[in-house]
């Protein structure tokens, strides 16, 4: 079963594809057709024009120049298949080229001409069906007696010798500007690749393209067997070395959550000697700046009174404490943490990973870590390493608080927000220390060091969220509060 869905996978993403690669080639070669369609059409309105000047210089009188000039155009450009004037008055003379009109398309072209207000007026051909008509009025104002009709050929216009639009399965159609009527070929399938007006502000024919792509198309015989047989052979190969890389994935895993272990471990040192040094320095700061103070007080007497000797020992205790001053800000520079970029992280990764990390110090204190996610993953924007940290803390010092604790990990959305709570059934917080517990130095445990909570505060907040010990609840309840990330994941 397997095999067989590998195949059929495999198989469909060849023919998703191929199917994208003809799709792409059938709007390339419609954009080069359309964009040679819509050039070839600009130039009739210049002959259009050129015509027009000559007839309006020489009239029916020397209509000889508007046919010399016709024959020219017809040879160089054998899509315009006939020139013509034609008269409002049926009883005026009227010049034309052969093979000439008929009475219906001579009718449409005075009817075309009238119609016009300065602009060309395209229209069909009555008794050619993949001809139409373009006309001017001339000469081009209100007096105008004449119509100047252009009988184009359609199928010439988009006539190329690219062998792609010979094949059974190209189609394409060119109609009239309302797009009701083809005046060349038709579309074979209902789903037209391509579809646009020609770039002819005088000819806006509507150019539509299509490509009927059968299954013979998307997969040949060929492609079919080859795939087969790529597949059959990396199925054999995966199923002779399922055994010796789950082996060697095993080993991975251990030593990743080794790694990570000792990387929160390290963390949390670096980041509770970075609070101790902070704390020094604040608690530091008063006296060295009274030393500082007192020892510029007393050189500013030595030199009054000028006690030479007494003024070098004030000037030695002066820089002795400028530069103590500057060795603690040193230090506190140090001990603020680098932070790393934040990025998108899965809360429930996080929660994982800190239950596969503890799992021996749980079962070693007789205790349970237990999971109980959202449905769905939650992602937020900080720094992975960080968020482990701080839950592995909270879950570590509710097993650090009793033996045979029952510890759960939970997480559900509130509106805008991720909520991660560690709940535990351990003895709780005592109560002189609720409103103090997130402080540095604070802590109810004879061995604690009282920065763990404090650390996970201040990470917290740089997150943008907060932490909070529930009041009122069974279990000892610490809740996390992170705005969910609008980032999409990385894969």
């Amino acid at each position: 079963m397997v095999w067989a869905i590998a195949v059929i996978l495999a198989l469909g993403g060849v023919a998703f594809f191929e199917r994208q690669n003809l799709v792409r080639e059938l709007t390339v070669k419609s954009a080069t057709l359309h964009r040679l369609a819509s050039q070839r059409a600009d130039q009739h309105d210049a002959h259009l024009t050129s015509l027009s000047a000559i007839f309006v210089a020489g009239g029916v009188e020397r209509q000889d120049l508007l046919l010399d000039v016709a024959a020219t155009i017809m040879r160089f450009y054998p899509r315009i298949t006939s020139v013509n004037i034609v008269p409002y008055g049926q009883f005026q003379p009227m010049i034309e080229t052969h093979p000439g009109l008929s009475v219906q398309a001579k009718a449409q072209v005075v009817k075309l001409a009238l119609r016009s207000t300065g602009a060309l007026e395209i229209g069909q051909v009555p008794d050619l069906p993949d001809h139409y008509l373009l006309v001017k009025r001339t000469p081009n104002s209100d007096a105008a007696q004449h119509g100047l009709a252009l009988v184009i050929n359609a199928r010439a216009l988009v006539a190329t010798d690219d062998p792609f639009w010979d094949a059974p399965s190209a189609s394409l159609r060119l109609s009239t500007p309302d797009g009701q009527t083809a005046l060349v070929g038709q579309i074979s399938s209902t789903e037209s690749g391509f579809s646009k007006p020609l770039g002819s502000v005088s000819q806006p024919l509507v150019f539509e393209t299509s490509l009927a792509i059968g299954l013979s198309d998307l997969l040949p015989v060929g492609t079919v067997v080859s795939v087969i047989a790529s597949v059959t052979a990396l199925f054999l190969l995966s199923a002779f070395g399922f055994k010796q890389r789950a082996r060697t994935k095993e080993a991975e895993y251990r030593a990743k959550l080794s790694a990570q272990e000792t990387r929160l471990a390290h963390a949390s040192r670096v980041n509770a000697m970075g609070e101790m040094a902070s704390g020094m320095a604040h608690e530091l700061a008063q006296p060295l700046t009274a030393i500082l103070s007192q020892a510029q007080a007393g050189r500013h007497l030595a030199r009054r009174g000028d006690v030479e000797r007494l003024s070098t020992v004030l000037d030695d205790t002066v820089s002795q404490a400028q530069r103590a001053a500057n060795i603690l800000d040193r230090l506190r520079r140090w001990s603020k943490p680098n932070r790393a970029p934040s990025e998108v992280c899965s809360v429930h990764e996080a929660a994982q990973s800190v239950q596969n990390l503890l799992a021996l110090e749980a079962k070693t204190k007789g205790a349970t870590i237990r999971l109980s996610l959202h449905d769905n993953p939650l992602f937020i924007d900080a720094d992975p390493v960080e968020l482990e940290q701080v839950v592995f803390n909270l879950v570590l010092n509710a097993l650090e608080a009793s033996d045979r604790a029952k510890v759960t990990i939970s997480t559900r959305v509130d509106g805008p927000s991720a909520v991660l709570d560690v709940s535990d059934t351990g003895p709780g917080v005592p109560d002189h220390l609720k409103s103090r517990v997130f402080e540095p130095f604070v802590t109810g445990r004879p061995d604690g060091t009282g920065l763990g909570l404090a650390l996970c505060q201040r990470l917290i907040e740089e997150m943008g969220g907060d932490i909070i010990l529930l009041d009122g609840t069974d279990q000892t309840t610490f809740r996390l509060s992170l705005p969910r990330s609008n980032k999409t994941a990385a894969p």
